[in-house]
């Protein structure tokens, strides 16, 4: 196998723990270049990091000969002009969650890509870590009985809204902290049971704390049948934040967010499993993109399923968008 050199185009916080590491302990994978337009932090960056070199435009990034694939963590409004750079290279991308603002821009990615022979990924990292795999596994194998339904809650308080205030600005990253944490939810329930086929929401701001909608209540239907609901406010009066699958013969739940053992009831028993997780947690599907690049099976996250985890989001948020 040969090893595949990265290079990332936004060394912003995301890359400081959860996936900057990653590509150097993923094996056959090493880290050669990073970019930030200020050139001062890139270059802070790279030497905390022990990376080679640094710039501060995306062409430098691209035009490095040593830079063999291209990890795209930039905020969310620059992955579509940083990606449709990168596709004319024909180096392998992989892009930060959102894939785009809208679907409208994840379909030009895709097509760019396509175009230009350039493989797309995008890092929805909890398809590959141990804890959602160990989730999957306990469904699948019966169980808590055949799945019927899903109840995502997710609250927090004006006081948790991030320091990064484009998280929570809808011009940059497509909403706030509904999109910002709950299309990982989508995408992951996209794995476990399909595809959604039917999707529905409303949205309001009603702290008015940040310029994007803050409680959203959300139905999906998946292609396995299985029915999510969501309840999310980031202006409660409280933290709260679990997923429970529902089955014919009992449930299973867990923190999505936090690394908490999952809850296991069936006929009034309940069970706990604790599922360790090594970090960088990026790592596991960084090593999966590795290891297909180098002629392996396609890795867990794909530009497909990160374009539909964008289209239920636009569908949520549809009436609220409009108004």
């Amino acid at each position: 196998m040969s090893t595949i050199r990265w290079g990332i185009i936004g060394c912003g916080d995301v890359t400081e723990v959860k996936s900057g590491p990653g590509f150097r302990q993923a094996s056959n994978s090493d880290l050669v270049a990073v970019m930030r337009r200020d050139g001062a932090k890139a270059a802070d960056y790279a030497a905390r990091h022990g990376v080679a070199r640094s710039y501060d435009s995306v062409d430098g990034l691209l035009a490095d000969p040593a830079v063999d694939a291209v990890y795209v963590a930039s905020p969310t409004a620059a992955h579509l002009d940083n990606v449709l750079r990168a596709a004319e290279t024909g180096k392998p991308i992989l892009v930060e969650k959102p894939m785009g603002r809208n679907e409208s821009e994840c379909r030009r990615m895709i097509a760019a890509c396509e175009a230009a022979g350039a493989p797309l990924f995008v890092a929805f990292y909890r398809r590959a870590l141990p804890r959602y795999r160990r989730l999957l596994d306990i469904i699948s194998s019966g169980r808590i009985g055949a799945p019927r339904g899903v109840e995502v809650r997710h609250f927090q308080t004006t006081e948790d809204l991030p320091d990064v205030a484009w998280k929570t600005d809808p011009a940059v990253n497509g909403g706030g902290l509904f999109v910002d944490t709950q299309i990982h939810v989508i995408d992951w329930l996209d794995q476990a049971f399909g595809p959604a086929v039917q999707v529905s929401g409303v949205a309001t701001n009603q702290a008015s704390a940040a310029a994007a909608e803050d409680t959203v209540s959300a139905s999906i239907v998946f292609s396995a049948g299985v029915v999510a609901n969501f309840l999310c406010c980031y202006a409660a009066g409280h933290r709260e934040e679990k997923v429970t699958v529902f089955g014919t013969h009992g449930s299973a739940s867990m923190s999505f967010f936090t690394p908490t053992p999952i809850r296991i009831e069936t006929g009034g028993d309940v069970d706990h499993v604790t599922v360790e997780e090594d970090q960088p947690v990026h790592r596991y599907l960084i090593q999966e993109v590795v290891d297909h690049l180098n002629g392996g099976p396609e890795p867990s996250s794909t530009a497909a399923n990160g374009l539909r985890a964008t289209m239920v989001v636009d569908k949520v948020l549809e009436s609220y968008r409009a108004a």
